[in-house]
């Protein structure tokens, strides 16, 4: 196969270690913690640990220590030159896929804003072509809005490529259907930047699906999928609707249950609403995702929901990387190189801006 160039839209920023949280100023005791508790090392956020060591929802029993490298730029620049990626989007690691379970307002918010700081500083200072995603809360969404302001007409950050979120939050209340969302999608909008959804198992989010299990293999099957359910249904039916140039990138989620999803909120709206445009139609013209060529019945979703939708997405230094060769082996005749590089321009436009070559 000849080489073909790829942008990375899922790769996963090492952000639990200590020295980079005291470089920006927390005391020990505002920093998150890495602990080792039974043989097992664990991030502490207050009083819980992540992920979840156990009960209902629990996350990885391997704790931190699953991680196939360090994540850092060496070995990052040993993954990207071999699988010729030319520019790869940081997304959240252990802290930044866990801030949001933080009941204090003011503890959460200094968490957000520190782990944003420290994406935007490492961007800037590697050698690598590596780009972030701005980690917003929708149930802090002013406050979300008002600092992504900053990074992106404030300081103009040149690495600044995205905005992302969980799929759901701490409690049911925290939809992305609330029209107190509604400005910050707006924002994106006008700012031609793509809204990452990202899910993670045992962070003690809402997780109907994955908290009705405490086997991991269970937790983590319905966490990641589950959570996109609930995230694409509020989403695809939001009562304002969504700005008309709003991308969204669904990550990490499986897509073979999109379709017949779609299918089943469209035949309600239609019959039970009078929805004028629907669900498969909103899906179709603002959203993509990263499919996983080891998931059954891919090739079919990406059939249904059109190569126009394809990204791609290693999810590199996690446990279950994909190896870029199986994904172009999965899906190059679907999505054909120049298909794939005209979806990343229109999803994630500026993660194509100054990639090395």
């Amino acid at each position: 196969m000849p080489d073909i160039q790829l942008f990375d839209c899922d790769t996963h920023f090492t952000d639990h270690l200590p020295e980079l949280w005291a470089e920006i100023g927390l005391s020990r005791e505002e920093a998150p913690e890495v602990v080792t508790e039974a043989g097992t090392t664990r991030l502490r956020l207050g009083d819980r640990l992540f992920p979840r060591p156990s009960g209902p929802g629990h996350g990885n029993p391997k704790g931190l220590g699953h991680l196939i490298g360090p994540g850092e730029n060496g070995d990052r620049a040993v993954f990207m030159a071999k699988h010729d990626i030319a520019a790869a989007v940081l997304q959240p690691g252990f802290v930044g896929l866990s801030v949001q379970a933080v009941d204090d307002e003011a503890t959460r918010l200094q968490l957000f804003d520190g782990y944003n700081r420290l994406t935007s500083r490492s961007c800037a200072r590697s050698p690598l072509s590596l780009k972030w995603a701005f980690l917003a809360s929708v149930e802090d969404p002013q406050w979300s809005e008002e600092a992504l302001l900053r990074y992106a007409e404030g300081e103009r950050d040149e690495n600044l490529v995205g905005v992302v979120v969980r799929p759901t939050g701490r409690t049911p209340s925290v939809r992305l259907n609330s029209p107190a969302v509604t400005p910050l999608l707006r924002t994106l909008a006008r700012l031609g930047l793509p809204l990452f959804v990202h899910g993670g198992t045992g962070c003690f989010q809402w997780s109907p699906l994955a908290d009705a299990y405490e086997d991991y293999a269970m937790t983590h099957a319905f966490g990641h999928m589950g959570e996109h359910m609930i995230a694409l249904a509020d989403l695809v039916t939001r009562p304002e609707g969504l700005p008309d140039d709003l991308r969204v990138v669904m990550l990490e989620s499986g897509i073979a249950w999109i379709p017949s999803m779609l299918g089943r909120l469209t035949s309600h709206t239609r019959r039970l609403t009078g929805t004028a445009t629907t669900p498969t139609e909103i899906f179709r013209r603002h959203f993509a995702v990263v499919p996983d060529p080891g998931e059954e019945h891919v090739a079919w979703a990406v059939r249904q929901l059109g190569a126009d939708s394809v990204l791609f997405g290693s999810d590199y230094p996690h446990w279950d990387t994909v190896e870029p060769a199986d994904w172009l082996a999965g899906f190059s005749e679907l999505c054909p190189p120049e298909k794939l590089a005209a979806n990343t321009a229109r999803f994630v436009p500026a993660l194509l801006s100054g990639a090395t070559s």
